[in-house]
């Protein structure tokens, strides 16, 4: 992908914290504009004032609300938007004879549904122009199912799919736009905030993890100049894990993840 220029806007779901948040502070030390959607929006005043010379445009629109993708989109072209990270989701945690059907349909529509859409969107707009790249927020997650954690883990396995098929799509008809799929490990961040986690008497899990500085830092340098690769995985340990997944017996491995998620 070329080189940013002081007209060029990124536009980033999710973005008022955790790695959303991240991903607009690295990408405005690049020099990128920013267009930066959530739900609400306060935390990206401050970039505001720290960021002065660079537009920062902070919009409110909850995107589980499959009309308002729409709408983002269509306002969103009358900027020169070269970059979308698609990063807005959550989890719902739990047996999934107990988890509420209602938060787990929501969590659809916004981890798949929207990302579905957006996707489709822009690359449409980006071919046109033969320029723009999509970096979809995946999971190593997505490598294998996920008990205790079953929908969540069915939904980054969905996105992995969609966002390297896409992609083999785009480099066998020669495009130049690309859409990569970002695989994080354990973050820390408050991603167990909006999970059903809160609503039991634990302590959320301390994770061991790369903070979202680091992990958006080395990410997005390596998400934004790759042309061959479909997936970005971090770390020797995340990295082991997924091979590890291939090899070891599908029992050995759904039970471990049973074990750990119960435990959390």
């Amino acid at each position: 992908m070329k080189k940013n220029n002081t007209n060029e806007y990124a536009l980033v779901t999710g973005a008022s914290k955790g790695l959303g948040f991240a991903y607009c502070e690295e990408l405005l030390k690049q020099n990128y504009n920013i267009i930066g959607v959530a739900r609400e929006t306060k935390s990206l005043q401050k970039l505001q004032t720290q960021y002065p010379h660079l537009d920062i445009q902070a919009w409110d629109y909850d995107l589980s609300d499959l009309k308002n993708c729409h709408s983002l989109f269509a306002r969103a072209i009358k900027f020169n938007v070269s970059l979308l990270i698609n990063n807005a989701g959550y989890g719902v945690w739990g047996l999934f004879k107990d988890t509420d059907l209602e938060k787990e349909l929501n969590m659809i529509d916004l981890n798949i549904k929207a990302l579905h859409i957006l996707t489709k969107l822009f690359v449409k707009h980006f071919v046109e122009k033969n320029c723009g790249r999509v970096i979809n927020l995946a999971s190593i997650a997505a490598f294998a199912p996920g008990p205790v954690f079953s929908t969540y883990f069915a939904s980054k396995a969905y996105v992995l799919s969609l966002s390297t098929a896409i992609n083999t799509e785009l480099k066998k008809q020669k495009s130049l736009v690309r859409v990569i799929s970002v695989c994080p490990g354990p973050i820390k961040t408050d991603f167990w905030s909006r999970s059903e986690y809160q609503n039991t008497n634990k302590k959320p899990p301390k994770i061991k993890g790369m903070t979202p500085e680091k992990f958006c830092h080395q990410s997005l340098k390596k998400a934004l100049k790759v042309m061959k690769k479909n997936i970005i995985l971090l770390g020797l340990g995340n990295r082991f894990l997924v091979t590890a997944m291939k090899y070891f017996p599908q029992s050995l491995v759904l039970g471990q993840t049973y074990s750990r998620q119960k435990s959390r």
